[in-house]
């Protein structure tokens, strides 16, 4: 119960295609079945934008970053993919929720990861918990 008396339901977040349990079919669901709001910030190594799943309308914001280790191009690239509410996509958009403070809102949601580490192969993997946002370069 909440602490006006009133029964809290968690807020839940998407549908199968793109908050299922299986990271690799919502990572594929994440490359091909989403309509891209302009970016955030939208600099080579450090993309920020709102993403929404064509089918149930799920509003996340996707971090990509890139390090720039200047060894043979293979450089580590990361993505974080999380649901926000409609109002905190809005708050990211018109600045009142930092960009760079984006991770304190995975805190009690799980979130889409793709670390891409140089000369290694792709993991996906969903977490849960604050992350660190940086922007790369």
């Amino acid at each position: 119960m909440g602490d006006n008396g009133r029964v809290t339901e968690p807020v839940s977040f998407g549908c199968d295609a793109c908050y299922g349990a299986d990271a690799q079919a919502a990572w594929r669901h994440f490359r091909d079945g989403m309509q891209s709001d302009p970016p955030l910030v939208d600099d080579p190594h450090f993309i920020v934008r709102i993403v929404r799943c064509r089918l149930c309308a799920q509003a996340f914001v996707r971090i990509f970053t890139e390090f720039v280790d200047w060894v043979g191009g293979d450089d580590p690239q990361y993505t974080t993919i999380m649901p926000v509410t409609d109002a905190e996509a809005a708050a990211l958009a018109n600045g009142a929720i930092p960009v760079l403070r984006a991770g304190k809102l995975g805190s009690g949601r799980r979130h889409l990861i793709s670390d891409w580490p140089s000369r290694e192969e792709r993991r996906l993997i969903w977490a849960s918990g604050e992350f660190l946002v940086s922007e790369g370069g």
